[in-house]
């Protein structure tokens, strides 16, 4: 009766062996349904957008956190256009197979902003000339019910081709070249500015549809346009 048993027991173990061979794993990337890859832009009825699973104008910093995990740096940049803007950024994130470094534009009124102001402990300038004030940690803590007014993602994957953009976004509505180096396409209906340059920076701008404002000197019409510098090629 014993001998019996064994035998049964082998049989099952072969079978088991059988099937675990010749049954094809499961293929994680079409099963894995994403809902925060740069592409998928959402538009609410009131011209509000969902991108990264973030609902711009109403999601809140603390929202994000839980998202992206803790920022590595808020900021109040003085333009030298007279506009203020708080920003937040969270390094480098990633979301599946994607990893870009993400900026906030957060909603504040402007006696916070002038409260953050008086009280930063640093002042530096940016690139571009802009004074950037470092807010002190009491009033960094202060942010989490902060609204999002716009997201700023920079893929850490230099070098994307055009064509990558135009199977994700179709074709912009329009464009306008910086100078030789750089291109910025514009998809309003989904509140989207994207700039690519030849340097392989590409960089991805989203705001609320019902806020876009196209810039002046800007091209249409931009079926079978070719984009200036765009590279060919990848790099990490």
């Amino acid at each position: 009766m014993a001998s019996k048993w064994i035998w049964i027991a082998v049989v099952l173990l072969l079978t088991g062996l059988v099937i675990f061979f010749i049954t094809p794993p499961a293929d994680h990337k079409q099963t894995m349904q994403r809902t925060d890859l740069p592409w998928l832009v959402t538009v609410e009825p009131d011209g509000s957008s969902r991108v990264f699973d973030l609902h711009i104008g109403t999601s809140t910093l603390q929202d994000a956190i839980v998202k992206f995990g803790n920022p590595e740096a808020v900021a109040l940049y003085l333009r030298e256009s007279g506009t203020r803007d708080l920003e937040t950024y969270f390094g480098t994130v990633s979301m599946g197979p994607l990893k870009a470094k993400i900026i906030l534009n957060l909603l504040v009124d402007g006696k916070r902003l002038d409260e953050f102001e008086a009280n930063a402990i640093k002042q530096e300038f940016s690139a571009e000339g802009d004074k950037k004030l470092l807010l002190d940690s009491e009033d960094k803590q202060s942010l989490g019910d902060a609204r999002i007014a716009g997201i700023t993602y920079i893929p850490t994957y230099k070098g994307l081709e055009a064509d990558f953009f135009r199977e994700r976004f179709g074709e912009p509505a329009a464009w306008k070249v910086e100078d030789e180096e750089h291109v910025q396409w514009f998809y309003p209906d989904i509140g989207l500015t994207l700039l690519m340059s030849t340097e392989g920076r590409e960089i991805l701008q989203y705001r609320m549809p019902r806020d876009f404002v196209m810039p002046e000197g800007v091209e249409s019409k931009s079926t079978g346009a070719s984009v200036s510098g765009e590279s060919t090629s990848g790099q990490e």
